[in-house]
């Protein structure tokens, strides 16, 4: 076991870092869609191309050094900031990131030397943002990789599209998270292969970088440590699953250990079923389905 501990150890170590490109940050209001594009600058082009959601109520400034970090290792990240209200329509939601996609597609990026590659589509998206993708991969078949960050419930119901989603997905979810159950509900469903990891100390909304104010008001709680753990676990699943970069195999690979993180199989989700369903608060779904979160 030792020197597998390593490898993911030294992989960990190694992407949790910026990776070698620098970064341009631009307005994707150019497209017609409001949001921001994050450019790897001077990257083999065509590079791959991640569309990310957010999280409800949130938008791209909430998220920049998560999306920085996924440029600088070579990918083109696009965000949409669009369905920020209190009560957004999750379809439209969806719609509005695959535009997003497409009007990226057209472009020249960056400095003018970087553009997206059609032929390498991921997405990624955080709580709502995360349910959000995966009804947006039951849409398209050009979809090669998806990953959701402590997803949420949507409406139409995104685990009950993702028995028609052939593209591998990553799946992290929170210890002792009050969405566990969300998450549950879409590894039960996926069709395709899927990798989910359980962070043991990370919090459901905690990868929002900087809102105090919505931190204050109970909204956001925003936690360096979970976006430490986040981001390496990411960016190492995008590069080898959507860049095809065999060196970060291991991400992929749900027998592989990384820190603090428990592989999740559909043993461990039978198992816990019945402590989910006890512990649930009962106006939990019906507050969940009002405010999307």
């Amino acid at each position: 076991m030792a020197p597998v501990a390593t490898k993911t150890k030294d992989l960990l170590s190694k992407v949790n870092r910026r990776g070698p490109y620098g970064v341009d940050t631009g307005d994707l209001g150019f497209t017609g869609t409001p949001g921001a594009v994050f450019v790897p600058r001077d990257a083999p082009s065509p590079a791959p191309l991640v569309g990310f959601a957010h999280d409800w109520t949130k938008g791209p400034r909430d998220y920049l050094d998560t999306c920085k970090h996924l440029a600088s290792w070579g990918f083109v990240v696009v965000v949409p900031a669009t369905d920020r209200s209190p009560r957004p329509n999750h379809q439209h939601f969806a719609d509005h990131l695959s535009a997003a996609i497409e009007d990226v597609l057209q472009a020249t990026l960056g400095r003018g030397t970087v553009r997206a590659d059609p032929r390498r589509i991921g997405l990624a998206g955080h709580g709502l943002g995360g349910g959000v993708c995966a009804l947006l991969a039951s849409q398209r078949t050009d979809i090669d990789a998806v990953a959701m960050i402590f997803p949420t419930e949507t409406v139409p119901d995104a685990a009950d599209r993702a028995i028609t989603i052939d593209a591998p997905a990553l799946l992290l979810s929170a210890s002792g998270g009050v969405h566990a159950e969300d998450a549950r509900a879409l590894h039960l469903g996926w069709r395709g292969p899927i990798v989910h990891r359980r962070l043991e100390k990370a919090i459901e909304t905690g990868l929002v970088e900087a809102a105090p104010l919505l931190k204050y008001v109970g909204l956001a709680d925003p936690d360096r440590r979970t976006q430490r753990a986040v981001r390496p676990l990411l960016a190492g699943y995008l590069l080898t699953a959507l860049a095809g970069d065999d060196t970060y195999s291991a991400f992929a690979d749900p027998e592989e250990k990384f820190k603090d993180t428990v592989t999740v199989t559909d043993q461990v989700l039978d198992e816990e079923d019945d402590a989910l369903r006890a512990a649930r608060p009962p106006l939990l779904k019906l507050v969940k389905r009002f405010t999307g979160s």
